[in-house]
């Protein structure tokens, strides 16, 4: 990730260590698979089938043989081994059920010479042991590293008990325990002490800077992200936007006001005001000196839709910076400005070639591209971009003549997922890239990816030449392929006979249902079906929905009704659930009470997606999928809300 990195989550723990050099391997039979896989620090990998089957043995006995032959690493000599076995120990046995001996490994490690290791011993210690145990742990203990992880992965709030250590320790020599020990106080329902203890967390802000958040940590925030988090958590709009503009002042020094920006990262994440309030603040940073802060600055507008769109001049005077033009592209891109085209192009070519790598790991350097966690990969930003820049009506010869040259290059579509996504994003101005697509399908057969298939649909008419090729194939993306383009009946007839009356699930069967309504209307055996699917929740009735309402109208509208609402302030099927509203026009009406209930709301609507930037993204969006719904319902506009993005 390298120095900047802004702000990340963090969530991600640091790489697995592989031991170098021949190691003592127990037989196979004899445990050996579990030594094997310390050694290698595979343990760690999520999804790894060594890391899971620990997982069950562990579940299925705490004390049992895999734990115990865990524990023989807790005090190998050799640093690595004893980073993996810990941090998976805390992995383990994060919900305080572990057994004494884990306790008992986790508090003689306190003193080991790693600092990665103690920290991770604290918080496996404080995980396993009673809180007196911790706490006695925690008085005893001198080394600043080991007290400060203890501290921070004591649940305070818990255990009210041990409130007077809490206040006890605002006076420790260590500044970071300190900080974390006023944070711990902030009282909802004391709202006369949040000052003092904002003066106080200031006061020890700058030394705490890098600390809270160094390998092995327990949450792994800064110290500024943590006191955001208490901001934004008691709703202190005001308060938390004031700090941002002192933190980030240039009179500070460049870790607090790095701290500034993060905060302004996270009031973004829970605000939706806050992008309109904050982008001034972190433009006038990106007029500074190339510097950290400056980097940090950019990367904060870049997770933002709203903040790229507010800061779209500012950002494109950056897109030939070397370091930050490519997470300034995205942004822009993302923001649907046809200024990105050229650069993103050139992102997607670099990030395709033997000596560029990955995008996350060569030519956006410095980590993720908007700062946030990104599953390891840009690409799923960068295919972002290049979807807004098409629905932007963006020229799209570029594009598609790059992703032509890296399919020509790289003829697989699953190690050339980007390009299939540019294709697909460019509809049917990606006609040019038939020659390649076909010749995929001849080469592959029965291997081809439904991807292809879906290229080929999103092109649509102009892909007739294709057609031959597909009728060749039975696969669900090749059938919808074959209806997008040769707009036969036929194709969705065949596949609804050939399945049962009542459906449980199907997607596909959602599409062609819909299709058909729009297109003549349906049998009344797939009246059937559609009824099969609309009846069960989740998908299938959210996607089944548009179909409802074609062939049946007005009189399913009170139905449809109370079924969408459901959907409307979720972010997978919010947007489907907006479009038939839409279509519902006046018959749609009596939603709107909701639909402004929810473009009213100041704070976000909380997703789970599992990367706060994606959320807040999210929704920004179907923020302004809503308020576009809700003019076109209505037929009256309703003030465009500033801070949601248009165009989405």
């Amino acid at each position: 990730m390298g120095e900047d990195r802004d702000h990340d989550e963090r969530k991600g723990r640091p790489a697995p260590h592989t031991v170098n050099g021949p190691a003592a391997v127990p037989p196979l039979n004899d445990g050996g698979w579990l030594a094997a896989a310390v050694l290698s620090g595979e343990v760690l990998i999520p999804g790894n089938d060594v890391r899971s089957r620990v997982f069950a043995e562990v579940r299925a006995d705490r004390d049992g043989s895999v734990t115990r032959h865990l524990l023989t690493f807790a005090a190998d000599d050799r640093t690595p081994v004893r980073r993996t076995v810990f941090e998976l120990l805390a992995q383990l046995f994060s919900q305080k059920s572990g057994p004494p001996s884990v306790a008992d490994a986790a508090a003689a490690a306190l003193a080991a010479a790693d600092p990665q290791v103690r920290r991770t011993a604290a918080t496996l210690l404080v995980s396993t042991a009673d809180p007196d145990r911790a706490t006695a742990a925690l008085h005893a203990c001198s080394d600043p590293v080991a007290r400060i992880a203890l501290v921070d992965a004591m649940t305070w709030a818990s255990a009210p008990r041990h409130r007077p250590d809490l206040n006890r320790l605002r006076s420790d020599p260590v500044p970071a325990i300190r900080l974390l020990a006023n944070v711990a106080l902030f009282d909802r329902d004391d709202p006369a002490a949040w000052a003092g203890l904002d003066a106080a967390v200031r006061a020890d802000l700058d030394a705490s800077a890098g600390v809270l958040d160094a390998p092995g940590s327990c949450l792994r925030l800064t110290a500024g992200e943590r006191w955001a988090r208490v901001l934004t958590g008691f709703d202190r709009e005001e308060d938390c936007y004031a700090w941002v503009r002192r933190l980030t002042d240039p009179a500070a020094n460049p870790q607090v006001r790095r701290e500034g920006v993060r905060m302004a990262v996270e009031a973004m994440r829970q605000w939706r005001a806050a992008p309109a309030r904050l982008t001034p603040v972190l433009t006038d940073l990106l007029k500074e000196n190339p510097s950290g802060v400056r980097s940090s600055a950019l990367r904060a507008l870049a997770a933002s839709v709203t903040a790229s769109r507010l800061a779209a001049d500012d950002l494109a005077a950056t897109l030939d910076d070397p370091e930050l033009g490519a997470p300034a592209a995205v942004a822009l891109g993302s923001a649907g400005d046809h200024r990105a085209v050229p650069h993103l192009v050139r992102l997607m070519l670099a990030g395709s070639s033997p000596a560029g790598g990955s995008l996350a790991g060569g030519s956006l350097a410095g980590g993720s591209l908007a700062g946030g966690s990104l599953a390891g990969s840009d690409e799923p930003r960068l295919a972002e971009a290049f979807r807004a820049v098409a629905r932007a009506g963006a020229d799209p010869r570029a594009p598609v003549a790059a992703a032509r040259q890296i399919l020509a290059e790289q003829p697989d579509p699953c190690a050339a997922a980007l390009p299939m996504r540019v294709l697909a994003a460019f509809g049917s101005a990606a006609v040019a890239a038939l020659p390649e697509l076909m010749a995929m399908i001849r080469a592959l057969e029965k291997d081809t990816p439904d991807c292809v298939f879906g290229v080929l649909g999103r092109i649509g008419p102009a892909a007739e030449a294709a057609v031959p090729l597909l009728r060749q194939y039975s696969t669900q993306g090749a059938t919808l392929a074959l209806l997008r383009i040769t707009s036969d009946r036929a194709v969705a007839d065949r596949y609804l006979a050939g399945r049962p009356e009542q459906l449980r699930h199907g997607r596909l069967a959602s599409k062609l249902l819909t299709w058909l309504a729009g297109h003549g209307g349906l049998t009344a055996r797939q009246h059937r079906q559609l009824r099969s699917l609309f009846q069960r929740p989740g998908f299938g009735q959210a996607e089944s929905a548009g179909a409802v309402w074609l062939h049946e109208g007005p009189p399913a509208a009170a139905e449809l009704l109370e079924v969408l609402e459901g959907y409307l302030s979720d972010d997978m099927l919010g947007p489907e659930a907006l479009r038939v509203l839409t279509a519902m026009g006046p018959h749609a009406l009596p939603m709107v009470d909701r639909l402004d209930r929810f473009t009213a709301s100041r704070r976000r609507a909380g997703f789970s997606i599992g990367d706060m930037d994606a959320e807040m993204r999210a929704d920004e969006m179907l923020l302004a999928a809503t308020l576009d719904a809700r003019e076109r319902i209505a037929g009256v506009p309703t003030g465009r809300c500033a801070t949601a993005p248009a165009d989405t």
